[in-house]
Parts: C-alpha cells; structure tokens; sequence
C-alpha cells in the first residue's frame, strides 16, 4: 500500500515539475518582449541588444539546466552499476565461500569417518579371534556405509592357481554346502583380485547379485568391491564386496580402504587360506 502511495506522489512532483519546468522556460522566452513592452522601447537596434542580452543567461541557464539533469541520472546509472556490481561479486565470493565450506565439510567428515574406523576396528581386534573378529569387522562396515549386504573373499592358492573363495558374508545368503569363489581375473571378484584396483559401480550388471529379506528379493543399486592387500602393497590376500541400495561414494569407498589397512596389520597371516 506505501509503495503504491509512493508511486503516486512521485507521477505528481515529476508532473509539477513538467509543468513548472515550462512555465519558466516561457517566462525567460517572452522576457524581452515583456521588458520592452513595459520599458516601451520603441528602436529596432535597442531591441535587439535587449533580446541578445537576455539571450545569454538564458542559454546559460538552459545548459547549466541540462546538464544538472544528465549529472542526476549518470550518477543513478552509476550507483546502479555498482550495485549491480556488488551483487555479482558478493555472488562469487558466496559461491567461493560455499566451496570452500564443502571442501573443509567433506575433509572434516573423511577426518571424523577415518578416525571412527580406527577406533571401531581396533576395538574390534581386541575383542575378538579367528572368524568372529572378520564377521564383526564385516558387521560393522556394513552398518557404517547402510549397505544391504557383503562378503568377504580370501585367496586360496591352488599349484600356481589363485583363488578368491567366500569367508564371511553380512546378510548374504549362501547354503552351507554350496561354495563360492573366483578365479584370479573371474567376475568383478577375481577381476579385482588380479588388478588390485577397487572398483564402485553405481549400476549392478542384472542377475549379478540378489539381497533377500523377510519381503521378497531385490537386486542392488551400487556396488563396492575393495582389495586388501598383503602388508607388501603389491599381493592380493582378500576383498571386500559390499552392495547397497543407495550410491556408494568415494568417501565410503576411501572408509573401507582404510579398514582394509587396518585389518592387515593385524590379522594378515590368519587371512591367507592354506589348501
């Protein structure tokens, strides 16, 4: 309602100060005549040095009135400017300041989550033996990253065979007489076990795995499948394959390598499978 009020008294002025704008410039037209009129000058030259005369400051005053004008709206179109401006620097510095803030969100949050795996695993190590300390270790990845189901993999050789066969799993459904496991460069398992590279899939290949529940069966959206290495760097001794409903990401991804790490330091002889 003020703002409409506003715009009314502002059409008024502006409209007042056509109106009195015209007024004066009329007044300052007919001067002279008015003058010689009342003076009753009568000589032709006279006249014109009268009308010359107030010709002058006339003309002056019409500049000087114009250029009062362009000085008010070049300084509007500068403070506009500037404004305009501002807001797009203060834009970026915001972007900037955002980006930032992500950076040192996400760095706090690998900080936190390494430190969180250090501690639960190494508790963990302490607390329990043999197979129970993988499966707890397992557990608690799974819970960590909300993934619906995992397996660990060890190597098993076999002559000059590598093999990476089922140890543990987490919601993972296996008969007990059923045996799982892959060859050195077999599946996504093996593949991994002969690269030594992780690998996140945000898409599962169809029919390649199945998390079965109480409601039914249903295929996850993302996989993980990390390596563990042997304290060399260089040997494969197991893997870890994780599936979830949700994307993994290279955040969580980064978690399990740590785990991985921490694991090998103390349980690497107990991880390799002897035939």
């Amino acid at each position: 309602m003020k703002s409409k009020s506003y715009k009314i008294f502002a059409w008024v002025a502006t409209a007042l100060f056509v109106l009195l704008s015209g007024k004066l410039f009329y007044d300052f037209y007919t001067l002279d005549a008015r003058i010689v009129e009342e003076l009753e000058i009568i000589e032709i030259a006279k006249k014109r040095v009268l009308a010359n005369t107030i010709l002058i400051p006339f003309v002056a005053f019409g500049i000087a009135f114009f250029m009062a004008i362009l000085a008010i709206l070049l300084t509007n179109i500068a403070g506009s400017t500037r404004y305009a401006e501002g807001i797009v620097i203060g834009e970026v510095k915001n972007e900037k300041n955002t980006e930032k803030k992500g950076q040192t969100d996400t760095q706090s949050t690998s900080k936190g989550m390494s430190l969180s795996a250090l501690g639960e695993v190494n508790k963990v190590l302490g607390e329990y033996n043999g197979e129970e300390r993988l499966e707890r270790i397992l557990s608690l990845i799974c819970k960590n990253l909300e993934a619906a189901q995992g397996a660990v993999f060890l190597l098993r050789k076999e002559g000059r065979k590598k093999f990476f066969s089922f140890q543990v799993g987490y919601a993972y459904y296996l008969a007990e007489s059923q045996k799982l496991e892959y060859e050195e460069g077999e599946g996504l398992v093996g593949q991994v076990g002969k690269d030594g590279v992780p690998i996140l899939l945000k898409s599962v290949p169809e029919g390649y795995m199945k998390v079965i529940s109480g409601l039914g069966e249903a295929s996850p959206r993302s996989l993980l499948i990390v390596p563990i290495f042997a304290r060399n760097g260089k040997d494969v001794i197991g893997i870890f394959e994780l599936a979830s409903f949700s994307t993994f990401t290279e955040l969580q991804k980064s978690y399990v390598q740590q785990v991985a790490s921490l694991l090998i330091e103390q349980m690497e002889e107990s991880l390799i499978i002897t035939a």
